[in-house]
């Protein structure tokens, strides 16, 4: 068998690496789409949830630390997938939140009446359905329990926000069903997350938290026609919002 000589080894060398780069390239940069994609479906409904609870005069100082905080973690994400999407479909939703975002800057500053309220609800649900079509299409085969937690999220802020909104006068039926649909795809994940081995500072730190606290948000979620005690459901779910962050670490140091 002929040995190629050193040139032709180095060219065929370099197209391997070539073809390795690219490849990891090409993952890292579906990673950063998804990543980016999740935030914008969970801040969203986070910050609908804060506007709602201002409006009310509930829990106001923490409730406008966390929007401004929602507006400028939604301005980076977005233009963080402006940098990465290719598809042309996946441009025009992200130009479409973009614009979505924008509104909502405007909308906040704004007094609260009915029109502003229910255009809250519709651009940040337009964010929430942009980025789970971005989403799907950027899935990875990353850790499936890093999936979970950063799903368990979003799901915490939607059923927080239309309880909020519920509470603010926006009664229809559809936003209890959404409620109703959170709540029991987070407790599903929960006893996922429950259910796996951890070190002693996780067991006893967010895992013993979110077991805490959600029977008791949870009872208030699913009493959205209710309303009762807000402020509860407010420092309940900052809780628990930590301690997803807390295990959203985690499971992104073990991957």
């Amino acid at each position: 068998m002929k040995r190629l000589n050193i040139g032709k080894r180095l060219l065929v060398l370099s197209a391997f690496l070539l073809t390795i780069n690219t490849g990891l390239f090409a993952a890292v940069a579906s990673n950063e789409i998804l990543l980016n994609a999740k935030v914008i479906k969970a801040v969203s409904q986070d910050l609908a949830k804060n506007y709602f609870y201002i409006e009310q005069g509930i829990q106001t100082s923490s409730a406008k630390e966390e929007l401004k905080r929602d507006i400028i973690a939604l301005d980076d994400a977005i233009q963080k997938l402006q940098l990465r999407v290719k598809n042309d479909d996946s441009k025009k939703i992200v130009e479409f939140m973009f614009f979505s975002v924008d509104e909502l800057k405007s909308i906040v500053k704004n007094a609260f009446n009915a029109e502003n309220g229910g255009l809250v609800l519709d651009y940040t649900e337009t964010l929430y359905e942009g980025s789970s079509v971005i989403s799907k299409r950027s899935q990875t085969k990353g850790s499936s329990m890093l999936n979970t937690v950063t799903e368990m999220s979003f799901l915490l802020q939607r059923a927080s926000k239309y309880y909020i909104a519920f509470r603010a006068g926006y009664t229809d039926d559809i936003n209890i069903i959404q409620a109703q649909k959170a709540v029991a795809r987070f407790e599903q994940l929960l006893g996922k997350v429950q259910s796996k081995t951890y070190p002693g500072a996780i067991t006893n730190g967010p895992i013993k938290k979110l077991s805490k606290y959600w029977p008791v948000s949870k009872s208030f979620y699913l009493g959205i026609k209710k309303g009762e005690l807000p402020t509860i459901v407010f420092i309940s779910t900052k809780h628990m919002k930590k301690a997803l962050y807390e295990l959203t670490k985690y499971y992104k140091k073990k991957n």
